[in-house]
């Protein structure tokens, strides 16, 4: 079986050889490599160059709005242009971010970065990934308000179950890591029941969670556990999923 991993900062994972050889070994094929900033995207584009089955997300991340210089967008519309394959991401909102520097960072400055990379998103027909910290609110707002591509990512996703219909009628796919393993984490585990299974993607977030590709597989079979389906059958529609997303879908 094939397994895909739809999330990943390989950018910053120490010994990724090792690491991408730990995946081959589990099955895990495939990747969505993430930037989190500007100085991400050579890292990010080489990574792909480098290892196959790799897809380059790339995009500023809202806990890193610090880090830009005058002509970003600019620069990352050319990269668009250049690229076809490219997606975006990760953006989003962070209201922890937010807290801690509400002057560069604050929600405002957020929804004006994320709202700029929708656009470029909308413009090349790029999925877009989402990160989404305590401002479910305002995102949906933003995303009911804003052009769009026909699909995107919600990424480790853990909102409350009730805004997925919402976002599958917007092009939602949701991806989900392993912060839904404990078993006091209740609210996430449901959003993993209910949604649609030509939604539902995986993730392992490396190097988030102290995690790897190679986790992905037994992800997998905790979802198929949670969602009393068979861990083939799952495997298989996630994959397809993966590929749907890559490649295009319109819904």
């Amino acid at each position: 079986m094939n397994y895909c991993d739809a999330h990943t900062h390989l950018q910053d994972v120490s010994d990724l050889s090792a690491v991408m050889a730990r995946a081959k070994a589990s099955g895990v094929s495939d990747f969505i490599c993430n930037a989190t900033h500007e100085a991400d995207w050579p890292k990010v584009m080489d990574i792909a160059r480098k290892y196959p089955g790799v897809s380059v997300a790339l995009g500023v991340h809202p806990r890193f709005l610090h880090t830009l210089t005058a002509g970003w967008e600019k620069r990352l519309e050319q990269l668009l242009k250049d690229n076809p394959s490219f997606m975006i991401g990760e953006i989003g909102l962070d209201k922890v971010r937010a807290d801690q520097d509400p002057v560069v960072s604050g929600l405002d400055c957020q929804e004006r970065v994320m709202r700029l990379q929708m656009n470029l998103a909308a413009k090349y027909n790029r999925p877009f990934h989402m990160h989404c910290v305590r401002a479910w609110d305002r995102i949906l707002h933003i995303l009911k308000s804003n052009q769009r591509p026909p699909v995107f990512i919600s990424h480790s996703h853990h909102g409350n179950a009730a805004v997925i219909p919402k976002m599958v009628q917007m092009g939602a796919y949701f991806s989900y890591s392993a912060i839904f393993l404990p078993e006091n984490r209740e609210k996430v585990r449901q959003c993993i029941k209910e949604t649609p299974l030509d939604r539902l993607l995986v993730e392992s977030d490396a190097p988030d969670l102290a995690d790897e590709p190679a986790a992905v597989p037994g992800l997998v079979g905790q979802m198929a556990v949670l969602r009393k389906e068979d861990p083939v059958v799952l495997t298989k529609h996630i994959y397809q999923n993966f590929k749907e997303l890559v490649h295009g879908r319109s819904i």
